[in-house]
């Protein structure tokens, strides 16, 4: 019986690279130093991953009423995760837990980017999701003033996104090629967010929208730890959205259906809308960034 969830979840990895938890899920089962209570966990775990998995890979599309069933199945397997006690099975360091909301961006969005894919006649694969390192800057760079003057040379920054909407860009500098990725959505993903990860994630959205300042920067967190007098609108974040819409210490809450539809129309709208043609904003819409 396991053998052949294995197949599945493996097969699944191979058809959509982007499935993080499954791909954590695999790494796990291959270690060798798992302690007997965390095989013992994955022996529970992995029946309910494939369950979750597949329902979700059979629904198709992403109107409000499959958005909302496809929140039930996430807090199935949360719940499911967290009433046995697995929560703490595992290092953080190992990002077991934190995957889970990872992979969901891209079985929230696989569908819809299709869609883009056809409207857009992508044939070549340029518009994709998933996570990415996503380009900030580049920057010159010599050793000294000599080399500066005879040949400059040129880096590029990266900054790791745990999932985005971005298009693979080819940019060529004296002649050497580079494959970048510039996102069209860069999002932000946290089992919780304390004040030191907000600050983090503050200084992440900078270097983000550097790079391309027409990209929508959204952090999706489970909970919200931060002291509610502590207002991040100034920064460049675009929003934050609390899944849970609680702190850890209120206790476990399930995810709240109706703010991952927010967030998805969020994105939505973005794509869709003009970026920078201040007269069509203007006319059409009456508002202008």
């Amino acid at each position: 019986m396991m053998t052949s969830i294995k197949e599945y979840i493996e097969q699944q990895k191979t058809n959509h690279p982007q499935l993080r938890h499954a791909s954590n899920l695999m790494c796990k089962l291959a270690d060798k130093k798992l302690t007997k209570k965390q095989s013992d966990a994955l022996d529970q775990i992995m029946p309910q991953y494939q369950k979750y998995l597949k329902e979700n890979l059979d629904l198709i599309g992403y109107t409000d009423e499959i958005i909302r069933r496809r929140v039930e199945l996430v807090n199935e397997y949360y719940n499911f995760f967290y009433e046995n006690g697995h929560d703490n099975t595992f290092t953080s360091q190992g990002k077991f837990r934190p995957t889970i909301l990872e992979e969901f961006m891209f079985l929230l969005f696989k569908d819809y980017i299709n869609d883009l894919k056809i409207q857009y006649k992508d044939k070549d694969g340029v518009i994709n999701c998933g996570p990415a390192k996503a380009y900030t800057n580049l920057h010159f760079t010599s050793p000294n003033f000599e080399e500066f003057i005879k040949s400059p040379e040129i880096e590029i920054n990266l900054k790791d996104q745990d999932f985005a909407i971005y298009r693979d860009f080819e940019l060529e500098i004296n002649s050497k090629k580079h494959s970048i990725r510039i996102p069209a959505v860069a999002i932000e993903n946290k089992t919780y967010i304390d004040k030191t990860m907000l600050e983090g994630i503050i200084a992440t959205a900078e270097k983000v929208k550097n790079g391309n300042p027409y990209s929508k920067f959204i952090v999706v967190s489970e909970n919200y730890d931060v002291d509610l007098s502590v207002d991040p609108a100034y920064s460049r974040i675009d929003q934050i959205y609390v899944l849970r819409k609680c702190k850890r210490k209120e206790g476990w809450a399930e995810i709240d259906p109706d703010v991952v539809i927010r967030f998805f129309h969020e994105v939505e709208t973005h794509i869709r809308r003009a970026w920078s043609n201040v007269e069509y904003k203007m006319r059409n819409e009456g508002v202008i960034i």
